[in-house]
């Protein structure tokens, strides 16, 4: 069964993931694996980097939940500080990490796991973490306007979300089986968690966020004075795998349709 996040039972069942052993190896592994990987990122602009940790923390929060999430999340993003600094330590990135890690929960923990879900979070994320609290975090490190921050982080996250949400479909699809032979996803029996639900749902998932990327890549390459060549192009591929994405959506939905219905008369 899958409770409200808003339910006594899902987090009294989040609370008494801290008292499993399993759960709390687990979290020490992904908070280990976090700090390896947070050391490596793209930088693509002042203060605008391009990080890997999202797969491990979905993974996560998928696993343990928002309890045990926040507290990975706020380690997590001290130790990254100490062992890896690049720059003062500001609370505001650690806040970020944990909303992060509470959007993921709300979103995957005791949850079917499928490509919608898995947007969601990731669009979530991108957008009102990545864009709307890290734009405020360099406004108040660096001085410059919430603006230009805001404009460079959104068209970075639009252009990596459907990258993005491919990337974690594929993982989960890799992982849900080994996870629900070891009873590591909770709140379902192992038999409803044997692969990750690619249902109707995932073409106009995948082609919206391409026309959303691509869209952002074209306006971006009107405020540049050089690369605008490569932006269009980009641009111009995403929006016609967006177009072929939700193209071939309603081609299967009703291929679908006309499956079901002979079975109906």
């Amino acid at each position: 069964m899958q409770e409200s996040i808003f339910s006594p039972a899902y987090w009294k069942a989040a609370c008494k993931e801290l008292k499993s052993l399993k759960r709390l190896i687990f979290a020490a592994l992904i908070c280990a694996l976090s700090v390896v990987v947070g050391a490596l990122y793209v930088t693509v602009g002042e203060n605008l980097r391009v990080y890997f940790t999202f797969f491990i923390t979905a993974v996560g929060c998928a696993v343990y939940g928002p309890v045990l999430g926040v507290l990975v999340a706020a380690v997590t993003d001290t130790l990254n500080f100490f062992l890896f600094p690049s720059g003062p330590y500001f609370p505001g990135y650690m806040l970020s990490e944990m909303v992060g890690a509470l959007i993921y929960s709300a979103f995957l923990y005791r949850r079917k796991i499928t490509v919608l879900r898995l947007f969601g979070s990731k669009f979530l994320v991108n957008f009102l973490v990545n864009v709307l609290m890290g734009s405020l975090w360099s406004q108040i490190l660096f001085g410059k306007g919430y603006l230009f921050y805001l404009l460079k982080s959104l068209v970075k996250n639009s252009l990596l979300l459907p990258l993005e949400v491919l990337a974690l479909a594929a993982l989960f699809s890799l992982l849900i089986p080994v996870f629900s032979r070891m009873n590591l996803l909770p709140g379902h029996a192992p038999k409803e968690l044997r692969r990750l639900s690619f249902g109707a749902s995932a073409f106009p998932v995948f082609g919206l966020t391409s026309l959303l990327g691509g869209g952002c890549s074209l306006y971006y390459s009107t405020t540049l004075k050089s690369s605008i060549l490569v932006f269009q192009i980009l641009g111009f591929v995403l929006l016609a795998a967006g177009a072929l994405l939700l193209l071939t959506g309603l081609f299967y939905n009703r291929r679908q349709e006309r499956l079901i219905q002979p079975g109906k008369s």
